[in-house]
């Protein structure tokens, strides 16, 4: 015997313009970052200052946050496309790459300023 919430879920819809624009940001980050980590050197300019150059193992933490970035994004196109109920599973997923990647992004600022000091 099915349960009828089987039969009652929607599932998410997600516009294309935002699906364009998740999967723009996602290729941006790992094309920059790759980039910038192949050649020891990934840049993030800075509002009002010059910005900061990220190099040696605060890079690969940069890098690594953008892996994570780019993987939060992703996770929406899919979701989109899954027509299964487990909203609550990419919830999940979302939360914990943002906390990882944003983890690693202060890991990456932490060892940039502290080889600063050599």
């Amino acid at each position: 015997m099915k349960d009828s919430k089987e039969n009652t879920h929607t599932p998410n819809h997600i516009s294309e313009e935002e699906r364009m624009k998740c999967i723009l940001f996602a290729a941006a980050l790992l094309i920059y970052g790759t980039y910038g980590w192949f050649n020891d050197d990934i840049y993030i300019p800075g509002k009002r200052g010059k910005g900061i150059h990220f190099h040696g193992a605060a890079c690969t933490l940069i890098y690594g946050a953008f892996i994570f970035g780019a993987a939060n994004f992703i996770s929406v196109i899919v979701d989109h496309y899954d027509k299964r109920n487990n909203e609550t599973n990419y919830q999940k997923f979302a939360k914990v790459t943002r906390i990882i990647g944003l983890t690693l992004l202060f890991l990456g600022f932490i060892v940039s300023f502290v080889a600063s000091w050599d």
